[in-house]
């Protein structure tokens, strides 16, 4: 009897706390501008934590609106991380910036090609008035070639224009959750294969002589490759008092320039990757990796490397290493290269050194406080030279 009795005291206790509760499927908990905790629905209503009644849409915010509810699909990333919508809107950021830094750089290009333009014609027509028919022929060749570039740097700043205004409305308007699903697409899909060759093509090529497999001195038969010996270096000072003591030189790691910015930077890399070992009193491994980018503005674009911020290696046989800083890391300002560098060092494991000795990298992900970023590795064994130092 007294087991009943109990049962039904609680039974009752829970009816009367579950009888004035609001659903809370679908629900979120924010803060509004006021800083005050909100609960927001899945249909954009929204009322205050410790109030039950809904809050009027007129004060929800100054613009009178409703809260929105946004329901999108990622496109999902390899590598075990999956961006944010706060990530793509941090890299659709940063592509703006660079398509924009693009554009200033395309104008200026043209406005020269104006200019020199606009001289030479003023000094033909000079040379012209004072009979100097030599020197009237030299201009004139030279003007063909100027008129040539222009058109170049003219037609550069159109494509530049278009891309900066492609890439503002990509930012202003919010698309930048399927601009990042539409770029991964083609991503996967990869290039556009051509179209297989006719039998007569074949039969054609067939007759065109093979590409030498040995581009250096003499015959290429008989020869045996000769591996690169790795950049193992001993004796070298630590970088910090009682810190890890370097076991290689810096070798080469990767470059990466926007397609958007090459045209401008006359061959130059815009981000240059240099990467060596190191290991400390006990025995405990690091991988330090210096970017330096060939424009002192990125501090903006890129933000920082944050401490425990992850540094995906993927291989060429599919897996993937997943590094993670061992500090943060800031864009240090080379005033004298207009140059900013930033060191960072990567924590090494016993296991992930053990599979880079034997692996190839195919490309990485670095993931800077701006939005991660993917760069091809052409020196596919950089990192396995490096780690045959440790």
């Amino acid at each position: 009897m007294q087991f009943t009795k109990s049962l039904s005291c609680s039974l009752l206790f829970c009816l009367c706390w579950a009888g004035p509760q609001v659903q809370g499927w679908g629900q979120e908990l924010r803060t509004n501008a006021s800083g005050e905790k909100i609960i927001v629905y899945a249909d954009g209503s929204a009322r205050y934590f410790n109030d039950l009644t809904l809050i009027d849409a007129q004060q929800k915010d100054s613009a009178g609106a409703a809260y929105p509810v946004v329901k999108v699909t990622i496109e999902p990333l390899s590598g075990g991380v999956d961006p944010t919508l706060a990530d793509l809107r941090r890299i659709a950021q940063r592509k703006l910036q660079l398509a924009r830094e693009a554009e200033s750089l395309a104008r200026t290009r043209a406005t020269a090609a104006i200019n020199n333009r606009v001289a030479l014609e003023r000094d033909l027509d000079a040379a012209r008035n004072a009979g100097r028919n030599d020197e009237s022929a030299a201009l004139q060749r030279r003007l063909q070639l100027t008129r040539q570039v222009e058109t170049s740097a003219l037609s550069e700043r159109t494509a530049a224009e278009k891309r900066a205004a492609a890439a503002n409305i990509i930012v202003t308007e919010g698309r930048y959750v399927d601009a990042y699903n539409e770029a991964r697409r083609k991503e996967r899909a990869g290039p556009a294969i051509e179209k297989p060759a006719t039998r007569t093509e074949r039969d054609l090529k067939m007759l065109v002589p093979a590409e030498p497999a040995f581009s250096g001195y003499g015959p290429s038969i008989g020869r045996f490759p000769v591996p690169e010996p790795p950049p193992c270096a001993s004796g070298l000072p630590a970088a910090t008092l009682n810190g890890p003591t370097p076991t290689s030189y810096p070798s080469l790691f990767f470059t990466h320039t926007d397609e958007n910015l090459r045209p401008f930077l006359d061959g130059k890399e815009y981000l240059r990757s240099t990467a060596w070992t190191s290991r400390d009193a006990r025995g405990d491994r690091f991988l330090h990796v210096r970017f330096t980018f060939a424009n002192p503005n990125v501090i903006t674009a890129y933000g920082f490397l944050a401490q425990n911020s992850s540094l995906s290696l993927h291989l060429l046989n599919g897996r993937h290493i997943s590094l993670q800083a061992d500090r943060e890391a800031v864009g240090i300002i080379d005033h004298a290269r207009r140059e900013v560098n930033y060191n960072v060092t990567y924590q090494l494991p016993r296991s992930a050194a053990a599979e880079l000795r034997n692996q190839a990298l195919d490309y990485v992900r670095v993931f800077w406080s701006g939005g991660f970023e993917q760069y091809e590795v052409y020196q596919v064994d950089t990192l396995r030279r490096l780690m045959d130092c440790l």
